[in-house]
């Protein structure tokens, strides 16, 4: 179903130097993304969390509905509301882990998918209970979380091709008609030039043109896409075929 939202680290430098190697090495969440339903035993999910370091590291999680942006950046917002999360926090041994639940709690009637980012958030603080000194290292690791109707689909439409400020590239506006969300790089796109020749983007290439590639039911995306320096520009036009979910 859905490739990995490519996961971030926050790092957060606290305290005064002392030896950078008092630092914790981090964590190590499974799954990265999951696709839930609005209520029933699909509307929750394990997540593995592992300390990858010598010494014990406390953590909690956190939830933000997460909105994209044409332009591929997020807008989020607190929704703490939305999910149960049990524990909400804890205590991973060293070079061990621990298993946290989410589920979804919201609204069960939703018309269409909603994102949300969980994260696993270290926490500044000593997990031994002893006074910690030097330099901390604080990692926080996203996870998405996309809750979406059963048996949504997703139904991506060309708005409008023209070229980009990029002489190598296309700008291309998209918008998802459907009620789930989709990846705009989860599939093929077919770019016809003005001569009526044509390029497909695909696997790699595809998921290297496009940073973020999510786009939710009923939004907008515009996303630039590279062709060859024999591609005419002018008149072109692009289609796109999403794939089969897994």
């Amino acid at each position: 179903m859905l490739n990995s939202l490519r996961p971030f680290v926050s790092l957060a430098m606290l305290g005064l130097a002392a030896s950078v190697g008092t630092a914790n090495a981090g964590v190590r969440v499974n799954p990265m993304s999951y696709d839930l339903q609005p209520s029933g035993s699909k509307a929750r999910q394990d997540l593995r969390v592992e300390n990858t370091s010598a010494t014990p590291t406390a953590v909690e999680v956190r939830v933000e509905r997460r909105e994209i942006e044409p332009d591929g950046t997020d807008k989020r917002s607190p929704a703490d509301d939305d999910f149960l999360i049990f524990p909400p926090q804890g205590i991973l041994p060293a070079n061990g882990f621990q298993t946290f639940r989410v589920e979804y709690v919201g609204d069960p009637a939703i018309k269409g998918s909603r994102l949300y980012l969980i994260t696993i958030a270290q926490l500044p603080v000593s997990a031994t209970g002893g006074a910690s000194s030097g330099i901390q290292i604080v990692y926080n690791v996203g996870t998405l979380a996309a809750v979406s109707p059963v048996r949504s689909s997703a139904n991506i439409e060309i708005r409008s091709v023209k070229p980009a400020s990029d002489a190598k590239k296309i700008e291309v506006e998209v918008i998802n008609s459907g009620d789930r969300y989709a990846r705009l790089r989860d599939g093929a796109w077919t770019l016809t030039g003005g001569d009526g020749k044509q390029e497909v983007l695909e696997g790699e290439s595809l998921r290297n043109a496009i940073d973020n590639s999510l786009i939710e039911p009923g939004k907008i995306r515009i996303v630039q896409l590279p062709i060859s320096e024999q591609f005419k520009r002018e008149g072109s036009s692009a289609a796109f075929q999403l794939s089969p979910e897994r």
